[in-house]
């Protein structure tokens, strides 16, 4: 836990007994390349004290669409995660929103908004309308190429932060199929999974069984379609105020997200007539199946991510010894994180992946 002068010093946390109100301004902490170090050990801490975490991602649109003889809501789950990795494996992460929350009734008590640098419109694949979007919202571009974190230095800090392969933490997004593949892409260094199934595992493993889609929420929140449309539809449905930031930026979309969320359990399913909020758990709205079947011959994710986890853990030990340079820390933490995706991209030794005989992931 770092100390509440180091905290404060950068806006901190708010305090999280305040249960339905925004009392307390919510400080947006920006992440950058110059002061990522320092925000992570701040993730860090936050973890321990706010295991409720809401989550969103910005990336350039999508480029590639169903055919126009079938509708989108005709599609199976398998097309939709067809269609979804032909873009999430082309296409670039731009920015990812982190906001953290005592318990599922609290207010948000901390925001991070983590900017990437890979992403550069001049030379990348993009959706041009959705990159304007997000220019006009605020996003700068240009600011990313020059300052941003690179996405191997995010996944490797990511790896180490708590955040993950943590089943202590619950994770809530809003239609989150892509976010958390733009997530699972950049911790694994490497395009996603083939099938379905094997996507779902490794959502499962990286961010465990307690992951909630609002927009599969809103099927359970009474008949008639009372809830739909999109995050700011449905936050103002529920009379919800965005409580920092603005529209298309990924932390200010996480804060709404959560708030919207936990306004959305207190009316429906807090209720004695709604039911308990955990029946959602696990599954990602457009990827719902009624059975997954896995056959024998993929790879473990639990062995994976164990690679993962233990490459970083034994470099960081390394470089701790003897007091060694932070820099030379980061470094050896983050080759070794890379020298492990570049194997597993080439290399098919873990064992075969075990069945998942479940619709939740």
């Amino acid at each position: 836990m770092p100390s509440m002068d180091m905290v404060g010093a950068g806006g901190g946390w708010r305090s999280h007994h305040v249960q339905h109100h925004h009392i307390q301004p919510l400080e947006i902490r920006q992440v950058w390349a110059d002061n990522v170090e320092r925000e992570f050990k701040l993730i860090r801490a936050a973890t321990e004290r706010f295991p409720y975490m809401s989550m969103d991602t910005e990336f350039p649109g999508v480029i590639h669409h169903h055919p126009a003889s079938k509708h989108h809501a005709a599609l199976t789950p398998g097309e939709r995660y067809a269609l979804l990795k032909a873009n999430v494996d082309a296409l670039h992460l731009i920015q990812v929103g982190l906001c953290f929350a005592a318990s599922p009734t609290s207010p948000p008590a901390l925001a991070f908004q983590i900017n990437l640098r890979e992403f550069d419109p001049r030379v990348h694949r993009h959706a041009p309308d959705s990159v304007r979007l997000l220019a006009a919202s605020g996003l700068d571009l240009a600011a990313h190429r020059a300052r941003g974190v690179s996405a191997r230095a995010l996944a490797a800090l990511l790896m180490s932060s708590g955040l993950v392969c943590n089943p202590g933490v619950a994770w809530v997004a809003f239609h989150s199929a892509y976010d958390f593949a733009y997530l699972v892409k950049l911790l694994m260094g490497r395009k996603l999974p083939a099938s379905l199934p094997e996507f779902l595992k490794y959502v499962r493993v990286y961010f465990g069984p307690r992951v909630y889609d609002v927009k599969h929420m809103m099927r359970f929140c009474g008949g008639g379609g009372a809830l739909h449309g999109g995050l700011e539809r449905v936050a103002a449905a529920l009379g919800v105020r965005r409580a920092a930031g603005q529209c298309h930026q990924a932390a200010s979309d996480s804060v709404l997200t959560w708030d919207t969320f936990r306004q959305m359990r207190r009316l429906y399913f807090d209720s004695r007539e709604g039911g308990s909020v955990e029946m959602c758990a696990g599954v990602l709205f457009g990827l719902e199946l009624q059975l997954v079947q896995v056959q024998d011959n993929g790879e473990d994710p639990f062995m994976f991510v164990r690679h993962q986890q233990k490459a970083v853990a034994v470099a960081a030990a390394k470089c701790a010894d003897g007091g060694k340079r932070r820099s030379r820390r980061r470094s050896s933490a983050r080759s070794a994180l890379v020298q492990l995706q570049q194997h597993s991209s080439t290399s098919s030794s873990f064992p075969a992946a075990r069945p998942l005989l479940s619709t939740r992931v």
